[in-house]
């Protein structure tokens, strides 16, 4: 079950991370990504403290899920929050009228953080 933790939140890192970066450091490839995702405007400037957010959110689930790894109550601590995110970009997509291939990745992304979840609870 461990070598199933450690496979899954390698992967969930893979995207989290470039993700936390991009979001603490404003990178503009991070910001022109979310922007075509969410439609907030952070390319014109609106919405900026959105994206410090999100990078600070996505650091403490990165944390968590590495520390799961140990503890893995962290792991489903973890799980939840990159979970909570995806489904928070998923659903300014759906409201934004994307359909199809435009919805892929973040359900990808969705995926990884429930089964890191599920994996860290079944490992309780």
């Amino acid at each position: 079950m461990f070598v199933l933790a450690l496979v899954l939140t390698i992967l969930l890192l893979l995207e989290s991370l470039p993700s936390a970066l991009a979001g603490l450091t404003r990178a503009k490839a991070g910001l022109t990504r979310l922007d075509q995702l969410t439609r907030l405007g952070v390319l014109e400037g609106k919405n900026l403290w959105v994206v410090s957010l999100l990078g600070v959110v996505h650091t403490a689930g990165c944390a968590a899920v590495i520390v799961g790894l140990f503890a893995p109550v962290a792991g489903v601590i973890g799980g939840a929050i990159e979970a909570a995110v995806f489904c928070w970009v998923l659903s300014r997509q759906l409201s934004h009228g994307d359909r199809g291939r435009a919805l892929g990745a973040y359900l990808l992304f969705l995926a990884l953080a429930l089964a890191v979840l599920i994996v860290s609870a079944a490992r309780l």
